[in-house]
């Protein structure tokens, strides 16, 4: 098959063919490829990508700053290091690259959108709205540019902002299950219209089976209502889905507990502070020393 796709290589672009390989997860036979080419930002850009997939980020970082020096332009190469940041807990990083593509290229919504990410990872609420704002402005349908704007709205508790958001994002975009999501969550936040909130999370639900915060929230509700052993499905079930989600394993431990399921709640307690614990874990990220 590796001679097939070198005589494929031979017979068109190579960069092509390298492109296939990494698109089907043929990584180091990319690598081996592309060290074959001259230098462009194309072949760097393809590295990149390709130790990016090996999960070698000073390699993936290194080949993106290498097209970056051929094209200190390139809205490609920008996007590419960006998102290695971005992806590695390494926010700062990704909106200062961000921040300098979009001196260049003011007009792109992907460096808009990826430096609104960047902003809602370093908690900078107010500069994460005005970048994801603009982003839904040009692109309504955006769900990224959506799910990051409401996830600030709920953790900033603005939850009149939020419904709003979610309520609008709905009537563009009946089908993703995060519209209805975010408006339930956003009245069980405001603690008003509280019979909508379970007809909305059913709703998700069945746009989208496998979202755990639906389930959980759910869960929750009915928790709340006093029907403790119809929360516990729901919330089994989020955490089936999601087993690092601590607000399910909490409720899941209040429901088992209110069902006289006390040695079930019991390990439900151990599971929630054990995943609370990883989450107070520094994260690993990246180290950024451009031009250095």
């Amino acid at each position: 098959m590796w001679a097939a796709l070198l005589l494929l290589a031979g017979m068109q672009d190579p960069l092509t063919t390298a492109e296939k390989l990494i698109a089907g997860t043929r990584y180091k036979q990319a690598l081996e490829l592309l060290a074959k080419q001259p230098a462009s930002v194309g072949r760097h850009l393809l590295e990149s990508k390709a130790y990016d997939a090996l999960n070698d980020p000073a390699q993936a970082v290194a080949r993106a700053e290498a097209a970056l020096a051929i094209d200190a332009r390139s809205e490609a190469a920008h996007l590419q290091l960006g998102q290695i940041f971005l992806s590695r807990n390494t926010p700062q990083a990704a909106a200062d690259v961000f921040t300098e593509a979009l001196a260049l290229h003011p007009q792109s919504m992907m460096l808009r959108l990826g430096r609104g990410l960047a902003w809602k990872d370093l908690q900078r609420y107010e500069a994460a709205e005005t970048d994801l704002r603009q982003c839904l402005a040009g692109a309504p349908a955006l769900g990224v540019a959506f799910d990051a704007l409401a996830t600030v709205y709920l953790q900033a508790r603005r939850f009149e902002d939020l419904r709003a958001l979610a309520d609008g994002f709905r009537a563009r975009n009946a089908k993703d299950y995060r519209g209805p999501y975010f408006a339930a969550a956003a009245l069980d936040g405001a603690k008003v219209e509280e019979n909508r909130i379970e007809p909305l999370l059913a709703e998700s639900i069945a746009l989208n089976p496998n979202f755990a915060a639906s389930h959980a929230l759910l869960g929750k509700r009915r928790l709340n209502a006093g029907r403790a052993a119809e929360a516990i499905g729901e919330l089994e079930l989020a955490l089936k889905l999601r087993p690092d989600y601590s607000p399910a394993a909490f409720h899941l431990a209040q429901a088992y507990q209110k069902a006289g399921r006390q040695a079930d709640a019991a390990r439900a307690f151990e599971r929630m502070r054990a995943i609370q614990k990883k989450e107070q874990e520094p994260k690993p990220s990246l180290e950024y020393h451009r031009g250095k």
